[in-house]
């Protein structure tokens, strides 16, 4: 038996978590749409992160309730629990990928333009549509098992939304997700970071006064951006590993899961944790970058004084989260 204090707070924790996440995101990608400065190429992928998230946030208390964990029964009842669960388990694999390979790009966009300034020219309007689309069709692709084994599993009298496959089949899948959607996107971005620092870092005088105080301060603006995306990837990473060391030990030692009356280890790894990053990314872009700050005033004074149309269409001022012209610098 558990106390009822246990699941009370485990609920509380997360409907804030997820009413944070919901809230955060909206403001986020209002703020893109409203304000014509924040279009750049890597916020299209940042908006791209907070459009997934969005979509694990609305999903993320109602497959929580359909495991009768709010109290000692299922708020939501047959048929509707079932696809709950599967539509649950599905928005919560999509966003995983879609962020993850998000991240990739806008690290990959990074170093080329300003490891490569030169290239930077390369990245156009049509290969950003393209790769964001690629992102979302590689994401909804790889999720579909979640939909098809995905069901509701009575365990004496507790009921679990559970990702039911074979188990040969759900430590290959697991197994082939980890390397993909971990290891290697974590890899991939610690080196390209590393370099694109490196190169910050690196001093290049010139003769010219003025072109040298250009320089420096658009090393200053790169580095402010690049502490930005770092936050974010930290985040990232440090809220979900503890989703994949769970699943590890979950099939590893059984035990350590069956025997979790309280359903600590659930509550914490499978939900909260990874739904305190897409709560924490909007509240890193509100606080550390200036033109999303800047951008949210705006929006707050568009709705309580002129029409929308008219406030979103700020005057462009100096950049924190830097424009494709200052590429030029590097």
């Amino acid at each position: 038996m558990c106390p009822q204090i246990v699941s009370t707070t485990i609920t509380a924790v997360i409907s804030f978590v997820s009413v944070s996440a919901l809230v955060g995101n909206i403001l986020v990608t209002a703020a893109f749409l409203m304000n014509t400065t924040l279009r750049t190429s890597p916020n299209y992928f940042i908006i791209n992160m907070a459009v997934s998230d969005l979509f694990s946030a609305l999903t993320i208390w109602p497959l929580y309730a359909t495991e009768g964990m709010l109290s000692k029964k299922q708020l939501i009842d047959e048929p509707m629990t079932t696809t709950v669960c599967k539509l649950g388990q599905y928005s919560r694999s999509v966003s995983q990928a879609v962020s993850t390979i998000s991240l990739v790009w806008i690290v990959v966009e990074r170093f080329i333009a300003i490891v490569h300034p030169f290239q930077v020219k390369s990245i156009t309007k049509r290969l950003r549509a393209v790769l964001l689309t690629l992102t979302w069709a590689i994401s909804l692709l790889l999720g579909v098992p979640y939909i098809s084994f995905s069901k509701i599993v009575h365990r004496g009298q507790q009921i679990f939304c559970r990702f039911s496959w074979g188990e040969k089949e759900l430590t290959i899948f697991f197994s082939v997700g980890f390397v993909l959607f971990y290891c290697v996107p974590l890899i991939t971005i610690v080196v390209l970071y590393a370099k694109i620092m490196k190169c910050l870092k690196r001093s290049r005088p010139t003769a010219d006064e003025v072109q040298e105080r250009t320089t420096i301060r658009n090393r200053q603006q790169n580095m402010t951006v690049m502490k930005v995306f770092i936050s974010i990837v930290v985040v990232f990473f440090l809220c979900w590993t503890p989703l994949c060391v769970f699943l590890i030990l979950k099939m590893a030692f059984p035990p350590v899961y069956t025997n979790d009356s309280c359903l600590l280890f659930a509550g914490l790894f499978f939900y909260i944790f990874p739904s305190l990053g897409t709560a924490i990314n909007p509240v890193i872009l509100f606080a550390s970058s200036t033109n999303f700050s800047r951008a949210l005033k705006e929006m707050f004074k568009c709705s309580s004084s002129s029409p929308c149309w008219k406030c979103g269409r700020v005057s462009p001022q100096t950049e924190v989260i830097e424009l494709t012209r200052q590429y030029s610098a590097y």
